[in-house]
């Protein structure tokens, strides 16, 4: 059961998605990248408890409301460009290519690919030069992260079962129970000490499971400089969440 409402937060009116969930067992709220701000609450919470969360939540409406309003600091949006590595990259879009099939259609195919720092996108139409982005950018991301994952791996003394690469709202990596780590393609966005922070802490995780103070010595052992990445990842991380490449 899902609703969304307008709920005015300081002098703004900010969307707020309700969602009823068996498993929760309190109200929670919280900012997910590229969706509106989300309460979840008990299956059985009543309307009035509804309204009174958020009433007394007004304060953080309010300051969620005027981060989005608030131009990234990385400068993400910037027309005309796409990110690796920390650095900006050209992009030039050709309008061409097509689906490749169908007789007697175009047959050159719709692609991205970097060639002397820039990256060269062809393709018909706005929504197929942001997909040809996409494709590349999981590319990329999955080349960036097996690289790191093969250099950091054996130092741990570890071996992952499985490399994923996704497209996450709420975090950049993860490690299952089963040995898989899985991380978000937008980390090869950012600097690429970032990233390797990141998986150095995924693959710590197929030691220690928990962020306890053994986790954190492994860590700190294996990349003793690590502070430095997480604060930049706490400080940047929703606008690198949020990113959506737009050819232009």
């Amino acid at each position: 059961m899902e609703q969304s409402r307008l709920v005015a937060a300081g002098d703004r009116s900010v969307e707020v998605h309700i969602r009823r969930s068996r498993r929760a067992r309190r109200l929670r709220l919280w900012a997910p990248p590229r969706r509106p701000l989300e309460l979840v609450v008990p299956w059985r919470a009543s309307a009035r408890a509804i309204d009174a969360f958020l009433a007394v939540s007004e304060p953080w409406l309010a300051a969620r409301a005027a981060e989005a309003a608030r131009p990234g600091k990385l400068g993400l949006d910037r027309p005309g460009v796409v990110w690796l590595g920390g650095e900006a990259l050209p992009l030039e879009w050709r309008r061409g290519g097509g689906d490749g099939g169908g007789a007697g259609g175009d047959t050159t195919r719709t692609r991205a690919a970097l060639r002397d720092d820039r990256l060269h996108v062809t393709a018909p139409d706005r929504a197929a030069a942001a997909a040809a982005i996409d494709r590349w950018y999981r590319r990329e991301a999955r080349a960036w992260l097996e690289v790191a994952v093969a250099e950091e791996a054996p130092l741990l003394g570890v071996r992952p079962a499985r490399i994923a690469v996704r497209d996450t709202t709420s975090r950049f990596g993860s490690c299952s129970t089963s040995g898989t780590v899985s991380f978000s393609w937008r980390l090869v966005i950012a600097p690429a000490a970032v990233l390797d922070y990141v998986v150095v802490h995924e693959l710590c995780h197929l030691l220690e499971a928990n962020h306890g103070r053994g986790f954190w010595q492994l860590v700190e052992a294996a990349r003793p400089g690590f502070r430095e990445q997480r604060d930049w990842l706490h400080e940047h991380g929703r606008e690198l969440l949020a990113y959506v490449p737009v050819p232009t």
